[in-house]
């Protein structure tokens, strides 16, 4: 299946993205000019399965899929970089970040409603599940807009693969459900609120700043 999302940042989001990418409040009308140009271009879609048919995942009720923001991101991002505009590339990456933890959530609100369960958590491959999962979830679900290269990674850059665990009880609150930051290993999840140790570089900061 497949579904249309349209995540978006509202005024109240300002102060918590300043806060986690330690940008200066000054600097939020630069930053809100980026997101005005960056918003018309992302082509955020979810591709995703209710059915229970995932070698290696055991649990009662789940469902699973990808949740991109599309290549415009990507193109935006490359075209700051082409012209040597470091900062504005990253400003786009770090927006983007925040863009898909707003998609997570409409995505999960999808999934509870056709499913008629609720969520009790949220995994990403490489935390809970492997990321030998990523070949066989490719492939059940296989989605036009999203590339699966030979070296395993998926293109647009910012799309992620997800299971949500669902219950037959209502949870806790969405963004409660995956607060485990502390010893989470999805370093680069955009809804991280606890630093680990040693934090490793996003890709996209890897591609900006030419480091590993």
């Amino acid at each position: 299946m497949k579904c249309k999302l349209t995540p978006g940042l509202s005024s109240g989001d300002w102060n918590e993205f300043c806060s986690r990418f330690h940008f200066p409040p000054d600097d939020l009308p630069h930053i809100q000019a980026i997101y005005t140009a960056l918003l018309p271009l992302v082509e955020s879609y979810a591709y995703y399965s209710l059915d229970q048919d995932l070698d290696g995942v055991s649990l009662p009720h789940y469902a699973y899929g990808f949740v991109t923001l599309g290549n415009g991101v990507d193109e935006l991002s490359e075209l700051y970089l082409n012209h040597e505009q470091i900062q504005e590339a990253y400003i786009v990456d770090c927006i983007s970040l925040m863009l898909l933890s707003k998609a997570y959530e409409e995505f999960a609100h999808v999934v509870e409603r056709q499913s008629r369960l609720y969520l009790a958590e949220l995994s990403f491959l490489g935390d809970t599940y492997s990321l030998d999962l990523l070949p066989q979830i490719y492939g059940r679900l296989a989605p036009d807009g999203i590339q699966l290269t030979e070296g395993q990674m998926l293109r647009p850059l910012k799309t992620a693969t997800l299971i949500l665990h669902l219950d037959t009880t209502t949870h806790a609150n969405l963004k409660q459900l995956c607060n485990t930051c502390a010893t989470c290993r999805n370093f680069s999840c955009p809804s991280r609120k606890v630093t680990a140790p040693h934090l490793p570089h996003t890709y996209g900061a890897m591609q900006i700043f030419h480091t590993k």
